[in-house]
């Protein structure tokens, strides 16, 4: 994984060329938010993920956040984009549904009533009443996310840095072994 996302990052020398960084260049172009260690990755991993939750809008306010926000705590950034891809066209109708169910549970809401009124009437007069279940519902999905994220995160680092190790034992052990 490692190794496929450094291929698909692009270099620094690329992005120094680019003219609409220019003016970025020194917070973006920092090593920190381009290199791959555990704790910026693992953060990136968590934060990405509970970004994702961010209802879909016509505006990049995923991307506008991704970028705020990781270079504010100094994460990975192709690992925070490509997390945050996890929302995409193909996934916002079940996150937004979820969403939606969640916060009604939570706000004690009763959906059949309005399900019913959206069949029959003009859907539109009917959805300001889902914001709040919305919003409510995403913040608890995205957390619950990110948590879960950044726990799996950090067992995936530690179990791959364990195999690393175990390689470079048994590599060390079998040299040892016909010297």
């Amino acid at each position: 994984m490692r190794r496929w996302l450094k291929r698909i990052t692009p270099d620094r020398h690329t992005l120094e060329k680019l003219w609409c960084l220019k003016p970025f260049q020194r917070l973006v172009l920092d090593r920190s938010y381009w290199t791959f260690h555990r704790h910026g990755v693992t953060r990136a991993f968590a934060l990405g993920l509970f970004i994702a939750f961010i209802p879909p809008t016509p505006l990049p306010v995923h991307l506008v956040t991704c970028v705020i926000l990781g270079v504010l705590f100094r994460l990975n950034l192709p690992v925070l984009f490509a997390t945050v891809f996890v929302s995409n066209p193909l996934t916002w109708l079940p996150q937004v549904v979820g969403s939606i169910w969640v916060g009604a549970k939570l706000m004690g809401l009763d959906l059949m009533p309005l399900l019913h009124a959206l069949k029959h009437q003009n859907p539109a007069a009917h959805v300001q009443q889902l914001w709040a279940p919305l919003l409510l519902g995403s913040l608890v999905l995205g957390l619950a996310a990110a948590a879960v994220g950044y726990v799996l995160a950090q067992f995936a680092w530690r179990a791959r840095v364990l195999y690393h190790l175990r390689r470079r034992r048994a590599r060390s052990s079998r040299g040892a072994a016909l010297g």
